[in-house]
């Protein structure tokens, strides 16, 4: 079978390579080590965000790949439900109108049924929405299952090693280039998050990227007190399972499109700290932890997947958690058995070549 080549082994390179080895390939992650955007990821499996009707459907099939590999692996995603309440008045029915429009499972409850749900926020909303259907991954422990699986199954990791460039024969690419050397493959899978866009240009391809960089704080741990993923006005919010509070310093983090942090981490940590203590006043919350990442988006905002040479396959994308089961799947049947109809049903949209 082939020999693959994976770069990156956040959770699109891990679930890719999880599913390429699954699928009979014989693969080798390269991964240069250091934080990457899965490991700071909020990690909230949802389809409630979205782009346009055809990026709803890939995020609904994202939710139903999770489900498909949670019948073959013991994965840490934990289908709580979101309820969400960040937009009022005609926002919030707009954002109702048009979800149940899609068939989304999506139910108005009131303020004394999110008490019911939730006793611990203070000011519960009048009016919130709730998708039963949607849940949160632990994100760095998922990737981390998903390599684990790969490499029971035979996969090998090269770890702290940094892809330079390409090695190439023509027009096809064959291999890596390293600083311990170069590695030779007969497919490179390219998931390498927001280095993609250097990569591809010493191939001189164009797959533009944004400046989306974003701050997650973490609280030490405190007694189990939120059940839900919580979508308020003041930020996204979840209880890890160790007991820690995960927040987005930004409000509105899924669609955050700031190039830069506006102030101090430490400030803006407070700040989010702030809010979030008004949010759930009777805990005592105190920051434990504050972390920076550049989340990989595109130019457009959308997903970039597939082919850009030969022998070369591209993988870049935000909301990776959400899709990050659903693009193994779609990947590692593309590069071991070549476009089909099904695929293109999911990616054809999204091909890094409308950037050219």
């Amino acid at each position: 079978m082939a020999n693959i080549i994976v770069v990156g082994a956040g959770i699109i390179g891990a679930s890719a390579a999880y599913q390429l080895q699954k699928g009979g390939a014989h693969v080798t992650i390269i991964d240069a080590g250091g934080a990457n955007a899965t490991a700071a990821s909020f990690g909230w499996i949802n389809a409630s965000f979205f782009a346009n009707k055809n990026h709803f459907e890939l995020r609904l099939e994202g939710i139903k790949a999770f489900k498909r590999l949670q019948k073959e692996l013991r994965i840490p995603v934990d289908w709580s439900g979101c309820l969400c309440w960040e937009n009022v008045g005609d926002a919030f029915e707009a954002q109702m109108s048009e979800l149940k429009d899609l068939g989304y499972d999506v139910q108005e409850i009131d303020r004394q049924d999110f008490k019911r749900r939730e006793p611990q926020v203070a000011n519960p909303p009048k009016r919130c929405l709730y998708f039963a259907g949607e849940a949160a991954a632990e994100s760095p422990q998922l990737a981390q299952t998903l390599l684990n699986a790969a490499i029971e199954n035979g996969a090998k990791l090269i770890s702290g090693v940094q892809v330079q460039g390409f090695e190439t024969k023509g027009e096809r690419v064959v291999g890596v280039q390293t600083p311990v050397g170069r590695l030779m493959a007969d497919e490179v899978v390219l998931c390498a998050g927001t280095a993609t866009q250097q990569l591809a240009t010493t191939l001189n391809i164009d797959i533009p990227m944004l400046q989306r960089p974003a701050l997650v704080i973490k609280t030490r741990s405190v007694a189990p007190a939120i059940k839900h993923v919580l979508v308020s006005e003041i930020g996204e919010v979840r209880q890890l399972p160790n007991g820690s509070i995960l927040m987005p310093a930004a409000v509105g983090h899924q669609g955050d499109s700031s190039t830069e942090i506006s102030d101090a981490p430490d400030k803006l940590a407070e700040d989010a700290m702030d809010r979030l203590r008004a949010l759930l006043p009777s805990l005592e919350l105190e920051l434990a932890q504050t972390t920076l990442a550049h989340r990989p988006v595109p130019g457009d905002g959308l997903p970039a997947v597939g082919a850009v040479r030969p022998g070369l396959y591209v993988a870049t994308l935000h909301s990776g958690i959400t899709l990050g089961a659903l693009m193994g799947e779609l990947i590692a049947s593309e590069v071991i058995n070549g476009s089909s109809a099904q695929t293109d049903k999911w990616l054809g949209s999204y091909r890094p070549h409308r950037f050219w």
